[in-house]
C-alpha cells in the first residue's frame, strides 16, 4: 500500500491514477485534505503528518512525494529512514548537493529501496517510439517546451521544464558526456527564472539546445531529433505524434537532397502517468529490474544543470 504526499495539482493526479494502491493522503493544509475528502470520502485515510502514517502503518510499502521541491530532500530521506520506497516528483531535489545527500543516504540506509523521479515523459509511448527508431548517429536534439503560465513561485523553468528533455536526452543516450553548455536565464515575472536557453554540447559531436518559457502566447511541446540516417520530429500536440525523415545528402549543388518519405509510425494511446505507475510498482516489487528513472540518473541531470563542465 501507498502513501500520498501533497495534494495540490500534480498530487490530485497521483491520486487518480494510484487511487487503487492509495491508502493515505497525507497533506499540512487542512484545505487541501478537505479537497480530497470531497472527492475520495472514506476511500483513504487522511493525516497532516507522514512520520505518523509510517510509524503506525507498517502495510504502507511506499510514498508518492508531490509537494513543493524545497521539501522533497526531507521527505524522501525520512521515508527511506523509514524503510520505504520513494516515488518523487521533478526535480528530484532544489539542487546537485541536495539530489547527492539524498542518493548518498539511501545507500547508507538501505540500497535495496527504491528512489524513482517522475521524469513523466519518459514513460510517454512515443518517447518509447523515438527510442527504437535507428537515426543513425545523432546529431543534434531540438526541443520547443513554451506555454504561458503556469508560473513557478518555488524552482525556475530549467528545473521545472527543460529537465525533461534533459531526462528524455539521457535516456536515449545515457553513455554521452556533457563537454560544453551554455545556459541562459530571464526573469519576466517573479524572482524565478522564467525563460531560458538551453545548450549543450557532447563529447561525440552531438548537441542539444532547449528552449523552456511559460510566457509564450502558444503552447508547444515540440522534438527535432536528427541523425546521420533519419530525423525524427516529435510534436506532442499533434495528432501525428512522430514523424520520421530520410536524412537527405549532400548533392553536387550542396543543397541537402530529400530521401525517401516521411513516415508516420503507430504510437500506442496510454497514459504516461499510468506507465510510470506500472515500471514503479515492478520496481519495489523486483529488485532486479533497472528503474529507468531513479535518483542516480536523476543526480546526473542536476549535475549537468548546476556543475562547470
Amino acid at each position: 500500500m501507498i502513501a500520498l504526499v501533497g495534494f495540490g495539482y500534480w498530487g490530485r493526479n497521483l491520486a487518480r491514477v494510484f487511487s487503487d494502491k492509495i491508502t493515505h493522503i497525507v497533506d499540512k493544509s487542512h484545505n487541501e485534505l478537505d479537497k480530497a475528502k470531497h472527492l475520495y470520502g472514506s476511500k483513504f485515510k487522511y493525516d497532516v503528518s507522514l512520520t505518523n502514517v509510517l510509524e503506525h502503518n507498517n502495510d504502507v510499502k511506499a510514498v508518492l512525494i508531490a509537494t513543493k521541491p524545497e521539501s522533497h530532500l526531507d521527505l524522501a530521506k525520512l521515508s527511506i529512514y523509514y524503510g520505504r520506497h520513494v516515488w518523487v516528483e521533478k526535480p528530484v531535489c532544489m539542487s546537485y548537493d541536495d539530489t547527492l545527500n539524498l542518493a548518498d543516504y539511501r545507500k547508507t540506509i538501505n540500497d535495496k529501496l527504491r528512489i524513482m523521479v517522475d521524469h513523466t515523459f519518459l514513460f510517454h509511448p512515443a518517447i518509447q517510439t523515438l527510442k527504437s527508431i535507428d537515426i543513425g548517429k545523432p546529431l543534434y536534439y531540438d526541443s520547443h517546451r513554451i506555454s504561458l503560465g503556469l508560473f513557478q513561485k518555488d524552482v525556475d523553468v530549467v528545473k521545472d521544464l527543460a529537465i525533461h528533455d534533459l531526462a528524455i536526452i539521457n535516456h536515449l543516450y545515457p553513455d554521452i558526456e556533457l563537454v560544453k553548455k551554455s545556459i541562459i536565464k530571464n526573469n519576466h515575472v517573479n524572482d524565478k527564472s522564467n525563460q531560458s536557453i538551453v545548450c549543450l554540447k557532447f563529447n561525440n559531436g552531438f548537441t542539444a539546445t532547449i528552449n523552456c518559457n511559460w510566457v509564450s502566447p502558444v503552447k508547444k511541446r515540440e522534438i527535432i531529433l536528427t541523425g546521420t540516417k533519419k530525423s525524427v520530429i516529435y510534436d506532442d500536440i499533434d495528432v501525428n505524434k512522430i514523424k520520421v525523415y530520410d536524412t537527405g545528402e549532400v548533392g553536387e549543388d550542396y543543397n541537402i537532397n530529400q530521401l525517401g518519405n516521411m513516415t508516420c509510425p503507430k504510437v500506442e494511446s496510454s497514459e504516461a502517468l499510468m506507465n510510470g505507475k506500472r515500471h514503479f510498482l515492478e520496481c519495489i516489487n523486483n529488485h532486479k529490474i533497472e528503474c529507468i528513472s531513479d535518483v542516480d540518473k536523476a543526480l546526473k541531470l542536476m549535475k549537468w544543470i548546476d556543475k562547470e563542465v
